[in-house]
């Protein structure tokens, strides 16, 4: 799901590419999605992350952010991204993803009518790390070439024979114990396709994604 700053103009225009969702603040400073005709998320502001992820797990392609000046900052400091402004379709085009496991299973399966199996590999932040007790791990990214260098993988994995699609995202900023980090799936026609393309997905990931990794421990801290 693409998420950017906006108003209702970008959203009509959003809604005429894809299913896209208006997120905006009320009178009590709580956050509001309309979801459909009669039901609306209606959650504290400081919940706006989760907010954003519970609209990707229901299909929204797009989502955007109206009257969120103060909460943004930690937004985008939780995220490991800017979040732009979408003045016209092409700026929302352009801006950045947030992903979920129930979204990537989607857009993986969408338009494929001769596969049977989807593998998904879930990267998860640990909470003991060799014997010492893990705060938070702070991923930052080479975010010029990111993209190129996931589509790249993407690409080399969909080589095997029986796959049609792969998909990686990779979480950016500051991830506590317990949460996702990275989500990587293949689907193919029969569940033999994909074993292998997902370990080496997998493997590439880990190696050519110019992304690095801070570990904040109880005692310090350090880059690996």
């Amino acid at each position: 799901m693409k998420i950017a700053l906006g108003d209702e103009k970008i959203f009509e225009e959003a809604k005429r590419v894809g299913k896209a969702v208006l997120v905006t603040k009320n009178g009590k400073g709580e956050c509001c999605a309309k979801v459909g005709e009669f039901l609306t998320i209606t959650t504290e502001a400081r919940n706006l992350r989760e907010t954003i992820e519970c609209l990707a797990d229901l299909g929204f392609e797009f989502a955007i952010l109206k009257g969120f000046d103060i909460e943004i900052e930690g937004l985008e400091k939780g995220l490991g991204f800017k979040i732009p402004r979408a003045e016209k379709l092409e700026d929302l085009l352009k801006s950045p993803e947030i992903e979920t496991v129930k979204s990537i299973l989607e857009n993986i399966k969408r338009g494929i009518k001769d596969c049977g199996a989807v593998g998904i590999f879930v990267g998860v932040v640990r909470e003991i790390s060799e014997g010492k007790k893990v705060e938070f791990l702070e991923y930052e990214a080479y975010t010029e070439i990111l993209s190129e260098k996931i589509k790249e993988i993407e690409g080399k994995v969909s080589e095997f024979p029986g796959v049609r699609r792969a998909k990686i995202y990779h979480k950016l900023g500051r991830i506590m114990p317990g949460e996702d980090i990275v989500y990587i799936a293949v689907i193919g026609e029969h569940r033999r396709d994909i074993w292998a393309p997902l370990i080496l997905a997998v493997e590439l990931m880990k190696k050519e994604l110019p992304i690095w990794k801070k570990e904040k421990l109880v005692d310090g801290e350090r880059w690996v």
